[in-house]
């Protein structure tokens, strides 16, 4: 079943949802101007153990070693946490705005828990009808079974082979999606797969904004905040176009025109920035952005939610009819060899 862990390029270890819920609970104490030792203790207190709670130990062992948050967080926690997370919650503590950072990531995968949760409602009946499609066309053959045919047999190796199937196209998918996060080749590659590709794009553009929006309200100067941003957008497409528009900024020239120098960067958002650049808004512009973006991404997994079961019913039908024909000419051989 589709995986929007895999799908945006987030590594595993907590479900969004609990991380939704984690980063929400961090952000309403730090709001309230709870020291954040305190807030650790008070969710530690609430936590029974898994990966949540080895995360916030991880936070405060690296806060009582002297460390900052962001580095507590890259020392403890790195195989926890996404690019996304680390570079939000670095924009914020230096910032001084380490709750709205939170409030961001929270939202944030909040938005991919709802579209992961609407992926694995498609794909229900699809796979409903593909162990349909492998069961049903043998129940004549249980019916009335003939010497020699193990009906039985035939049904567990279709079940079998769906299954490594499947399980082996969710590893190959992640495999090449881990591998698209520094690649630019594979993350093309990815991009253009149907349905999938879109929402790919829109929820990379959609961390690089947010990232950015972070890191401008941080006062970081323009290039580091472009690095941080593509390294955060874990798309290679986007971390190499990233990194050519720092160098330009360094050398000299305007936001705008360094993204524009890439080619990578849609248009619209090209133009958008470099509006927004001369009348000092960028910071609005990215925010804008990040919501416009992440509605994308939704839209595109809507999409897919509505044609993918469409094409999974077209082959499960395909199969089916196929699996009734070869067992129509397996009872009515015998007949017409008969009459000829």
């Amino acid at each position: 079943m589709l995986d929007l862990r895999t799908v945006a390029g987030d590594k595993r270890g907590m479900k969004h949802r609990e991380k939704a819920a984690l980063y929400r609970e961090l952000a309403k104490l730090i709001e309230a101007s709870l020291h954040l030792d305190r807030s650790l203790e008070l969710l530690l207190s609430q936590s029974a153990g898994g990966e949540r709670r080895k995360f916030l130990e991880g936070l405060k062992q690296g806060l009582v070693s002297g460390m900052s948050l962001a580095e507590s967080v890259k020392t403890y926690n790195s195989d926890l946490v996404t690019g996304l997370e680390l570079a939000l919650i670095e924009a914020g503590e230096r910032s001084g705005k380490l709750g709205a950072s939170f409030n961001h990531l929270a939202r944030y995968f909040a938005a991919m828990e709802s579209a992961e949760r609407q992926a694995g409602r498609a794909m229900i009946y699809p796979m409903i009808l593909a162990h349909l499609a492998i069961l049903l066309p043998e129940l004549p053959a249980l019916i009335v079974e003939k010497e020699g045919d193990h009906p039985v047999q035939r049904m567990l190796i279709g079940l079998g082979v769906l299954w490594a199937l499947l399980i082996g196209l969710r590893f190959i998918w992640g495999r090449l999606a881990a591998l698209a996060i520094t690649s630019p080749s594979m993350d093309g590659l990815l991009n253009r797969v149907p349905f999938i590709g879109k929402a790919r794009r829109h929820w990379a553009m959609a961390r690089f904004c947010q990232v950015s929006h972070a890191c401008l309200l941080a006062a970081l100067n323009m290039s580091e905040t472009v690095r941080l941003a593509g390294r955060a957008s874990q798309s290679g497409r986007l971390h190499q176009a990233a990194e050519q528009a720092a160098e330009h900024i360094e050398a000299g020239h305007q936001l705008g025109e360094s993204l524009a120098e890439s080619g990578v960067f849609e248009r619209d958002f090209v133009h958008g920035i470099a509006t927004a650049e001369e009348v000092g808004k960028i910071d609005e512009e990215m925010a804008r952005w990040s919501t416009a973006e992440t509605l994308e991404a939704h839209q595109a997994i809507e999409s897919a939610a509505q044609w993918l079961p469409k094409m999974g019913y077209a082959v499960v039908v395909v199969f089916v009819v196929y699996r009734i024909v070869t067992m129509m000419q397996g009872i009515y051989a015998p007949i017409w060899q008969m009459v000829e």
